[in-house]
């Protein structure tokens, strides 16, 4: 009896411990569309998404159980096409409720129900931007617009929008120990600032900072660093439209000021703004300020087109390699235009400059 006794405690034992490690998902759908399709489990690895798990949505709900010993980020795959729905979530032992609605709501565990409050405020932050920009485009469309407006709205707008930069921030920096932090840090961080990134990655885990998307995110950081203002250039070499190699030295510490502008002929943004440079160089190019234009073009003959279309007038260079163009890491370049001025000694004393702030700041060190 007492050996029947102890072999019974040991299953028991045998059986919790197993219970520790089960995962039930529990789902429902609202949108009849969706009945009868497949929804699946996915998991993210560095180079594609595997699923681990399908079932078939009946009656508007769905289930899935496993095992996991400890949290892991997973998506739901819903529907097909344009009526293809991906969400993320946490799975991790015990019980999952998802629900699709209006919107995709998650419950069970501590982190599931934070990240569930957190996209619910992102939510309604983005409806308030939309709105905010409806108005702003309705009030320019039929000419109502006037300084007052643009004012109140543009203010709106900013307050708003860095409402939702602090609450990624915060749910980032509070989560950046497990993966679905870790996966929100790794797709957004391009609207972090400098410090907040840094701050961020020196609280995560070595091995984290190990994965290759994480380690560009930290090079870039480090090339931040490297064309910061008040750092020296860095020079580079690459061809003009003749096939001539110049460098970047070849104009720096020649006596001008250096407005290096890195643009390409297939940018809209970059032809917008370049009347506003040629307007620049035209107007002190006498003074002491010279203009190196750097293409990230792919296509020599619409390069050399663009710089004729746009009236550009000064040393250009390319390595027509695209986003694969050596200064792209070189100058931490996230978007063109990009620009930097640079002093008469060659060192960093402004960035991105634009349209009026451009003249400002030329005529403050020119005039």
């Amino acid at each position: 009896m007492k050996k029947f006794l102890f072999l019974s405690a040991i299953a028991v034992l045998f059986a919790a411990c197993q219970s520790k490690s089960e995962y039930t998902i529990n789902g429902e759908i609202a949108d009849a569309i969706y009945e009868g399709q497949q929804i699946s489990l996915v998991k993210m690895t560095d180079d594609e998404m595997v699923t681990i798990d399908s079932t078939i949505v009946t009656n508007g709900k769905f289930e899935f159980k496993g095992d996991v010993e400890t949290p892991v980020l997973r998506f739901l795959t819903l529907g097909e096409d344009q009526n293809r729905v991906r969400s993320l979530l946490m799975v991790e032992p015990g019980v999952t409720n998802v629900v699709y609605d209006s919107g995709f709501q998650i419950s069970g565990s501590p982190i599931n129900n934070a990240y569930n409050e957190f996209e619910s405020k992102q939510k309604e932050l983005s409806t308030e931007i939309k709105t905010l920009s409806e108005q702003y485009n309705t009030a320019q469309a039929d000419g109502t617009m006037t300084e007052e407006l643009d004012a109140e709205l543009t203010s709106a707008y900013e307050k708003v929008a860095e409402e939702s930069k602090a609450l990624n921030y915060n749910f980032v920096k509070n989560n950046i120990d497990n993966e679905l932090g870790q996966y929100i840090f790794m797709t957004t961080s391009g609207m972090f600032e400098t410090e907040q990134q840094k701050e961020i990655l020196a609280m995560a885990s070595e091995e984290y900072k190990a994965n290759k998307n994480v380690k560009r995110i930290a090079d870039r950081l480090e090339a931040l660093e490297a064309v910061a203002i008040g750092k020296d250039y860095i020079d580079f070499s690459m061809e003009t439209p003749e096939g001539e190699t110049v460098s970047l030295s070849d104009y720096v510490g020649k006596g001008n000021y250096v407005f290096v502008d890195f643009w390409a002929a297939w940018c809209g943004p970059c032809r917008s703004e370049m009347p506003n440079v040629v307007n620049a160089y035209n107007k002190y190019k006498n003074k002491g300020l010279e203009i190196v234009g750097v293409s990230l073009d792919q296509d020599k003959d619409k390069w050399i087109e663009g710089i004729e279309e746009l009236e550009m007038t000064w040393p250009q260079m390319s390595d027509l390699k695209l986003w694969e163009s050596k200064v792209v890491e070189l100058y931490a370049i996230r978007g063109i235009p990009h620009t930097v001025l640079l002093d008469k000694e060659g060192k960093i004393i402004a960035k991105d400059l634009r349209g009026d702030e451009l003249d400002k700041k030329l005529a403050e060190l020119l005039n």
